[in-house]
């Protein structure tokens, strides 16, 4: 059946969103250490750079960002897995 295919192809789309928030999840995790391995000493004077505490912010940020995408889409959840998803 048509709808039937929808269906599987709409829980499919949904299942790779969640995944896909996942392994955002899990790279900005890794980020982590890259911030903490900072070393502004060793910076050349002719580039400027964030400080360590705004990269903390910027990641800070960013989870926040990605924690409110993940609610909207558990929110909606229902909805994104009974319809087709326009592309």
């Amino acid at each position: 059946m048509q709808i039937g295919f929808i269906n599987r192809r709409a829980q499919q789309r949904y299942g790779t969103f969640v995944s896909t928030l996942d392994l955002v999840a899990d790279v900005l995790s890794s980020v982590d250490r890259v911030i903490e391995s900072y070393d502004e000493g060793a910076m050349s004077g002719s580039w400027t750079i964030a400080t360590q505490d705004e990269l903390k912010a910027h990641r800070k940020a960013a989870f926040d960002e990605l924690d409110h995408l993940r609610t909207l889409g558990k929110k909606h959840e229902a909805e994104l897995v009974s319809r087709n998803w326009r592309l």
